[in-house]
């Protein structure tokens, strides 16, 4: 699961967080390569500031949120596809 609701996602997308990040989300607790660290975009922000003001919260805590959630979501989807 990548996030709880469509402004989450939003906050994380603003965050310079996209799916695959926010799904290899272990990656995001180490330390990353200063290349490769996440860049926040303004312009993402100000479309999740308008549409989400009120889910706006650091990445790591909205990914986390979203795996209380839904703790089944990999696990149904990959029994849905068998």
């Amino acid at each position: 699961m990548v996030a709880c609701s469509l402004g989450a996602f939003l906050w994380l997308l603003a965050d310079g967080i996209g799916p695959w990040e926010a799904a290899t989300s272990s990656e995001l607790e180490s330390e990353p390569e200063p290349d490769g660290a996440p860049q926040a975009h303004r312009d993402l922000a100000a479309i999740a500031e308008h549409f989400a003001p009120d889910h706006r919260a650091p990445a790591a805590a909205l990914i986390e949120q979203a795996a209380k959630e839904f703790p089944d979501f990999d696990g149904t989807i990959t029994e849905l596809c068998r």
